[in-house]
């Protein structure tokens, strides 16, 4: 294990670099993280979501106009830049897995100002289509100029009014088999296991330094439950995982390493830690905010969030009705998750009775 422990140190040292320079509430939050996250995950594998998805014959002018009609009753001041996606260039869509998913692409200059931005849509041909322009042209409301809060809160924002956008087709009258409105949930689930497997060993080294044959030790003295159903087997075990998937990650992106390899931490923090985290956080604040704020307030943070940069997401968090320090937080994110989950499929099954 010793082998295994060092290369891990040598992998952590670097994500933990770049995390702490540019992505910080992860590192500074990882117990609370990892305890909500808990709960999450124990309470998500109680359900069966596989709701089907089918195919249909939206024109990529369907998809766009009725993205439109969405945006315009989100905010009827974004058509202006909704209506010169296509005459500027900044909107495609992808056949036939053209893109690898769905994004928004922003360039900033040395001074942090938007040069240039893109939208590529993978089409999935269905209302698919809509849920993800929506989400997408989201991120390009907000990210026209760097903010410091851009980084935490880019993919709520995103996700809630994707979530809007599934309640505005339905409510249509929209074919339910059309639209994956347990989309981010399923996403989430797989987040939720992979932040699972090595929430602990980041927490560790966090609090210890370098893993080794005594980490174990600490954990269970300082950290670990007492009641808590975890061996030093267990331990070895997600170490010994992640460093295969932090090694795989690092092989794939071999060529840009080769030119840069100081790029390791952001591409290994980047590809796993952050992006599991943030999804999370995206859609665990998007299910609270549907219960407890409103979707005014929603549209004044992100047409404001510039205005937020010398404000924590804690204080933000507030300002939409959202204390993210309440002890009862994660009994209310779960109730709530639930109500969403039975509104949308009220036949959903438990897969797993208690």
């Amino acid at each position: 294990m010793e082998e295994i422990y060092q290369k891990l140190n040598y992998y952590l040292n670097d994500i933990c670099s770049y995390l702490n320079e540019d992505d910080s509430f992860l590192l500074d939050n990882i117990y609370r993280i990892g305890e909500v996250n808990d709960s999450f995950f124990g309470f998500i594998y109680d359900y069966s979501l596989e709701n089907e998805v089918v195919q249909n014959h939206l024109t990529y002018e369907d998809v766009y106009f009725l993205a439109r009609e969405i945006i315009e009753h989100i905010d009827s001041s974004y058509l202006e830049s909704f209506d010169k996606l296509i005459a500027n260039g900044e909107l495609d869509f992808g056949y036939d897995d053209e893109y690898d998913g769905s994004e928004c692409l922003i360039t900033y200059d040395r001074q942090k100002q938007e040069v240039k931005t893109l939208i590529n849509i993978s089409r999935e041909f269905n209302y698919n289509d809509v849920r993800l322009l929506v989400h997408e042209f989201i991120h390009y409301t907000n990210a026209k100029k760097y903010s410091t809060n851009f980084n935490y809160l880019a993919e709520f924002l995103a996700i809630y009014f994707e979530f809007y956008a599934i309640d505005y087709l339905l409510d249509k009258g929209v074919n339910r088999e059309e639209i994956d409105y347990l989309y981010r949930i399923k996403a989430i689930r797989r987040n939720s296991n992979s932040l699972f497997k090595y929430e602990i060993i980041l927490l560790a080294y966090l609090s210890f330094g370098n893993l080794d044959s005594k980490t174990f030790t600490l954990l269970q003295k300082y950290l670990l439950n007492e009641e808590a159903e975890y061996s030093e087997k267990d331990f070895e075990k997600e170490c010994t995982d992640l460093c295969k998937r932090l090694s795989k990650c690092e092989e794939e992106n071999k060529d840009i390493l080769e030119d840069n390899p100081k790029k390791i931490g952001y591409i290994l923090g980047e590809e796993i830690m952050a992006y599991d985290y943030k999804y999370l956080l995206g859609t665990f604040l998007t299910i609270l905010a549907r219960k407890y704020s409103d979707l005014d307030s929603i549209v004044y943070l992100n047409n404001h969030i510039f205005d937020y940069n010398d404000k924590s997401v804690y204080e933000i968090c507030l300002s939409i009705g959202i204390d993210i320090s309440d002890k009862d937080l994660i009994s209310k994110l779960l109730s709530a998750m639930e109500e969403y989950i039975i509104s949308k499929e009220p036949n959903c099954k438990k897969v797993r009775q208690k």
